[in-house]
Formats: C-alpha cells, structure tokens, sequence
C-alpha cells in the first residue's frame, strides 16, 4: 500500500508507518521522511504566497501616485508641510483683510454719489411741494376768480367778498377741465354748482352778503337773473323755471334744481 500525504485517521496507516506521522487538527500528516512536505506545510506556504502577493499589489496601488517621483523631492515637500499651514492660515487673515479694504474702497468711491443722490432727492422734494402749493395756489386763484366774477354780477356787498371768498375755499374745487364747481363738503352746499348758482342759493342763507335792496324778496339780484329760485319751495314758479332753462340753458336749471332739493321736470320740495 504507498504512503500518502495526509490520513483521515489512525487506521488508514499501516501499522509499521504510522511514527512517520504526526496528528495535526484531527488529520495525519507524513512528516518523518527527510526533504518531504506535508501537504499542510504546502498550504501554509501558498497561503503566505497569496498573501504576499496581495500585500505587494496593495503596497503598489498605494505608491502609485508617487511612481517616477524623486523620493527626495517628495520629502522635502512633506517637510514644508508645517510651513505651508501657516502660510494658508496667514493668507484666510489677508484675504478678509482685502475684502474688508475692497468693501471700505468701494465705500468711498460710492459715499460722493451718495451724496449727491441725497441732495438731488431734497432739491425733488422741495421742488414738488413748491409744485403742489402752485397748483393749489393755481386753483385757488381761478376759484376766486369765478366766485368774484360771480359775486360782482349778483351785486353783493363788497364788505362781504372775503367772507364769500373763505367759505369758498371749502366749498369749490377746479376739475380737470378747469370747470369751478361745489364738492362734497360739510357745510350743508350741494355739490356740482356753478359760483353764480351757489350764490343764487346762498340769498336765503346769507342775505347779509347784499344789500337791503338787492337782497332777500327783491328781484334782478342774482347772477342767474332771478333773485330767488323758482325751483326752491318758498318761490316755486314755473313759469321762471322755463325762462331760466330757456335763457340759460339745461344745465344751470339743472344746477338750480338741484340746490333746491329737486330735479328738472321734478316735484316741487317740501320747506325746511
């Protein structure tokens, strides 16, 4: 029977050969021959081969990066390594520095600007609320001159100009078409009327403001024409309705109806 190697047990070994083995993890190997390998010192060697070999591809993938490079050269970079972190450390210092001298350069390039695009929106401002008070002094102008035209036609005292001037004031506005009509206000006028109409219906409320002959019941007063309004409820008439209409048109009986608290072809109102 030839030897082998390896036995799984005692019994497969002859009887006279088996001091030539020795037990190793439960298996016998043939170890006693002189020059002869166990199979088990083979596996260990190929197991240290394999692992050689794969220490050595792994050494070689590591060093790869620093293939054709002068050994010398690399260490002498290593050695600035300590060199080289304070000098990044030193530039993140100059780099906010030059931010910060960028940001106080751009500053002082912009500040003059500034400046002047300070003094350009107090010249707007002034020059716009010098527009507004033209304006107002514009359309006050041109109220006062209507309510002045209107006042000389209906005769008032010329004591009482002011006084109508001021109330006015609270009372007309100019609209875009350069019109001078009554807006919406507190003091009772009714809006939309013409300076001459307002003061036709102002001879009940404010008599004062004419003359004793020309005020109150009298007649060829107002600048309508008619010292009172027909179409008011104490001097109802008519037949002054229609002359005024066909004198002076819709529209100022149409305003003269209206301060009277009705309409044209409206019912007669009712006294206060």
């Amino acid at each position: 029977m030839p030897l082998s190697f390896q036995h799984e047990t005692l019994d497969e070994i002859p009887e006279n050969y088996r001091e030539l083995y020795t037990e190793q993890n439960g298996k016998y190997f043939l170890s006693g021959i002189s020059g002869v390998k166990s199979q088990f010192d083979i596996d260990r060697l190929q197991t240290s081969l394999v692992k050689e070999r794969e220490d050595h591809r792994a050494t070689k993938n590591r060093l790869t990066p620093w293939e054709g490079k002068d050994p010398e050269d690399v260490q002498k970079q290593l050695d600035r390594v300590a060199e080289l972190e304070v000098m990044t450390k030193d530039k993140k210092e100059i780099e906010d520095k030059l931010e910060e001298l960028a940001e106080a350069r751009v500053k002082s390039r912009i500040a003059p600007t500034e400046r002047e695009l300070g003094r350009i929106k107090k010249e707007y401002e002034v020059l716009s609320s010098e527009l507004l008070n033209l304006r107002r002094e514009k359309v006050q102008r041109s109220v006062h001159d209507k309510i002045r035209s209107a006042a000389e036609k209906s005769k008032v005292r010329q004591e009482a100009v002011q006084d109508i001037l001021l109330l006015a004031d609270a009372v007309f506005e100019a609209n875009d078409n350069g019109d001078v009509l009554t807006k919406d206000n507190p003091y009772g006028v009714t809006p939309g009327l013409s300076a001459d109409v307002w003061l036709q219906d102002m001879q009940d409320k404010r008599p004062h403001w004419w003359p004793t002959s020309t005020g109150g019941g009298s007649t060829g007063g107002g600048g309508s024409g008619f010292a009172k309004n027909p179409w008011s409820a104490d001097h109802w008439n008519m037949t002054e309705q229609g002359k005024i209409y066909t004198t002076q048109g819709e529209a100022k009986a149409e305003q003269m109806a209206r301060a009277a608290g009705t309409s044209l072809g409206g019912p007669k109102p009712t006294k206060k």
